[in-house]
């Protein structure tokens, strides 16, 4: 089971329209319930909006368990699993967005703004991606390929190991990350034609 994790943080029916190009809409689930969380087989964190938001979202308990720590289980458990925008920000341990706030803490690091020096704030529209590793998630995509971004923080994780791919905005910053099971991408590629696609039919079938 592909589960979708719905925790008011955008609208998700682009993210499943995507999924449903390479999987069986009986294999996918949109849920908030932290049941279904524990017993998928892999799980997409999309989003936008506020980060302090969205923490508060994922840490409500249902039956005395929340989704933050379904989650958290899930990943220590080797479960795929593939954070997208904001689902990416929220595996950092703190945020700037939101008075520092803090995240799942699944990836050593913060989530910062964007510097001052850049042209404007969002960061909106298509750049390239610079793939600095090879990994599953990459497979038949170019390297500098496109991808759509509609962000005005990112990630700045300790490791800088983690860092599978780059793009560059004012300054070169973290689009991409990997860890072991754990896979995040800062841009949308529900939104990012062919090969935003292929990034997510590669998760489905290839990871």
């Amino acid at each position: 089971m592909i589960v979708v994790v719905d925790y008011n943080a955008g609208n998700l029916r682009s993210i499943v329209k995507a999924i449903e190009l390479y999987s069986k809409k009986e294999n996918i689930k949109i849920t908030r319930d932290p049941e279904d969380i524990h017993s998928g087989d892999k799980i997409i964190l999309p989003g936008v909006g506020n980060f302090k938001n969205a923490i508060l979202n994922l840490s409500r308990e249902i039956n005395g368990t929340s989704i933050r720590d379904a989650i958290c289980q899930s990943i220590e458990n080797k479960v795929p699993f593939l954070g997208i925008c904001l689902g990416m920000h929220l595996l950092m341990e703190y945020s700037e967005e939101g008075e520092d706030s803090k995240g799942l803490g699944i990836i050593k690091g913060n989530v910062i703004k964007f510097k001052e020096s850049v042209e404007k704030i969002p960061h909106m529209g298509w750049n390239n991606v610079e793939q600095l590793v090879d990994m599953p998630l990459f497979e038949g995509i170019k390297n500098n390929e496109y991808f759509y971004f509609v962000h005005s923080y990112h990630v700045d994780p300790v490791d800088k190991g983690v860092v599978a791919g780059v793009s560059e905005y004012g300054y070169k910053f973290p689009c991409v990350l990997w860890e072991e099971n754990v896979y995040s991408v800062q841009f949308h590629p529900e939104k990012s034609g062919k090969s935003g696609l292929k990034m997510i039919e590669n998760f489905i079938e290839l990871i």
